[in-house]
């Protein structure tokens, strides 16, 4: 049952979530805000 990464007594790794997800979503959310913005201004010129 138990996985036996790091240690077999603790539970899986819950404090990496935080930082993962902070980590993941602080690059991913504005690089899709850019991207979304270059692309509709380039429908946008005259």
């Amino acid at each position: 049952m138990f996985m036996t990464k790091k240690s077999s007594n603790q539970p899986i790794s819950y404090p990496i979530f935080t930082f993962r997800w902070l980590a993941i979503h602080g690059i991913a959310i504005p690089t899709v805000f850019f991207l979304g913005a270059i692309t509709s201004m380039q429908f946008i010129q005259r």
